[in-house]
């Protein structure tokens, strides 16, 4: 039971429900939704600070959760192209780990 549990607050299930509520939010305008990825995104971004390829100081730790908050607080401004400039790196970073996934597997 714990493992299941683990898989689908750090595996990819919580990345990808994390990936579309992010996309969904800036697609929406709707900040809300920014706000709920990027609590998700807490608890993978945690286990991902000790991955090689992830643990530069840009990613470590929690920083990719601050990136949807951060466009989530722009985009409650009203400042649509700062939001999405802003969650960029969350996005790219899931598709780093997608590509190390895929080398890997």
């Amino acid at each position: 039971m714990i493992n299941f549990v683990l898989w689908l607050f750090l595996g990819w299930p919580a990345i990808l429900l994390t990936f579309v509520l992010a996309t969904f939010g800036l697609l929406r305008r709707d900040f809300r939704f920014l706000v709920a990825g990027a609590f998700l995104a807490f608890p993978f971004s945690l286990a991902l600070s000790g991955f090689p390829s992830v643990s530069f100081p840009a990613f470590c730790n929690s920083f990719l959760p601050l990136f949807l908050f951060g466009s989530g607080f722009f985009m409650s401004r009203d400042r649509e192209m700062l939001a999405w400039v802003t969650a960029i790196p969350f996005f790219l970073a899931v598709l780093l780990v997608w590509f190390a996934a895929q080398a890997g597997g």
